[in-house]
């Protein structure tokens, strides 16, 4: 049977041993004189909330060992751009216990809409973001910086839209990435961009034109461009959430809420206990070349199983990310069992969770007549809660067929869309529908 583990404590005994030395080995090939870094994305100070969950993760995340280098914040940093939330943000990240002292802290802004205010519905700055926005963070727009020997590249948003990035960030792109490949021969590029390239890792989708395609014709050149953005908000436990194709693509998730693609789940595009889900990741470069990513949730302090690992050469030649298929599909346990009962006019359906070699995404939940789905619902896993992940989901089904001899049946779905075999609970009958009074 497969299995369905987030985080150490989930494992059995002899695989905690077996993690352990595992994370043991990884850090013997650490040296001091390699990047370690942090990203983030998504903070939305102005938001409810955002001032206590931006230091709780801070402080989740560079309070590990061996501290990092530097975190990079990439996008939204702010909900709507107005001065105070910048000055919030200023003060969070100045309080040396949210960040210690020797980190360095380099933002991005994502354009208009949040960082970037609007004023009367139209952009109050275009092209690069204004001197204003720029001034209250002390950083410029793009950034080039040298970090331990390694190359990275940050890239701000300009003021026409989330997901347009005007000639000034491509040109700055495309001359960075020349002079890095050229200056860093067999090493990997680090770039930070709120917008996943589009069609990339979860969260960059063609339907829903979530990610830009600005670089992509940039990026194409370079095989060992490692892509971090934000964004989506999608979470980053779900395997999409790399991807390579020609390069490497990150999403980190984000530190205000989770968030899904519209039609993934029956309720809209924010699942259930969205609200309490912060991530973030640390990078870590290995002493062979490889660069190792690490997972956290950063609203339990638990780490998101397995890491993943962009193995050198970093020419395209060792990506162990692409074309997946997220195979075999979820199962549930032999001694599963769907219940279910009438209540007024719904029907209340309880089920344990299935397990999947990665994750389980979301449920299927069907009601058949004669074999035939008349009745479908579909019900978020709440994989990203990890440790504190349901055991067993109960959904309330309401708009029921009347008259109907129905059967319920629900379906794990992957992240890759592989079903599982359904699980049937007992047939029953709703109630007959209202005859009007002659």
């Amino acid at each position: 049977m497969k299995t369905n583990i987030h985080t150490v404590s989930k494992r059995t005994a002899r695989g905690c041993l077996l993690f352990l030395l595992a994370v043991a080995a990884v850090a013997c090939q650490r040296k001091p004189d390699l990047p370690r870094f942090a990203v983030i994305s998504d903070t939305h100070f102005g938001r409810k909330g955002a001032t206590e969950k931006v230091p709780r993760a801070l402080k989740h995340l560079l309070g590990k060992q061996p501290q990092v280098d530097a975190i990079f914040v990439v996008g939204d940093l702010c909900n709507s751009g107005e001065p105070a939330e910048f000055d919030e943000l200023l003060s969070v990240f100045g309080d040396r216990t949210c960040v210690p002292e020797g980190v360095a802290v380099y933002y991005m802004i994502a354009g208009i809409g949040h960082d970037i205010k609007r004023s009367a519905g139209k952009v109050r700055a275009a092209g690069i973001p204004s001197s204003f926005y720029l001034d209250k963070l002390g950083q410029p727009a793009h950034q080039f910086v040298d970090i331990k020997g390694y190359p990275f590249i940050t890239i701000s948003g300009e003021g026409k839209s989330g997901s347009d990035y005007d000639p000034d960030a491509q040109d700055y792109l495309a001359q960075k990435m020349a002079e890095a490949a050229q200056k860093y021969p067999g090493k990997p590029i680090f770039v930070f961009v709120h917008e996943p390239p589009l069609g990339t890792c979860y969260g960059s989708s063609v339907l829903y034109r979530w990610g830009s395609d600005n670089f992509t014709d940039i990026l194409n050149k370079y095989p060992q461009a490692i892509v971090f953005c934000g964004h989506s908000h999608y979470p980053a436990g779900d395997p999409r959430s790399i991807h390579q194709g020609v390069f490497t693509t990150v999403n980190d998730g984000s530190t205000t809420c989770s968030e899904v693609d519209n039609g993934e789940v029956s309720i809209g595009n924010i699942p259930e206990n969205a609200n309490l889900v912060t991530e973030g990741l640390i990078v870590q470069v290995l002493s062979g070349g490889d660069v190792e990513i690490a997972r956290w949730d950063t609203y339990r302090n638990e780490e998101m199983l397995p890491r993943w690992l962009v193995k050198a050469p970093h020419d395209g030649s060792n990506f162990t990310y692409k074309d997946r298929n997220g195979l075999p599909a979820p199962v549930f346990a032999p001694d599963a069992k769907l219940t279910g009962a009438l209540e007024d006019e719904s029907y209340v359906i309880t089920f344990p969770q299935a397990t999947d070699n990665e994750v389980v995404h979301h449920y299927l939940i069907e009601l058949l007549e004669d074999g035939q789905s008349v009745y479908s619902f579909r019900k978020f896993s709440q994989f990203y809660l990890n440790s504190q992940m349901p055991s067993e989901l109960t959904e309330s089904l309401t708009g029921l067929p009347r008259g109907k001899t129905l059967t319920p049946q629900v379906r794990a779905v992957d992240s890759y869309a592989n079903v599982s075999a359904p699980l049937q609970g007992e047939t029953f009958i709703t109630p007959a529908a209202d005859v009007p009074s002659p």
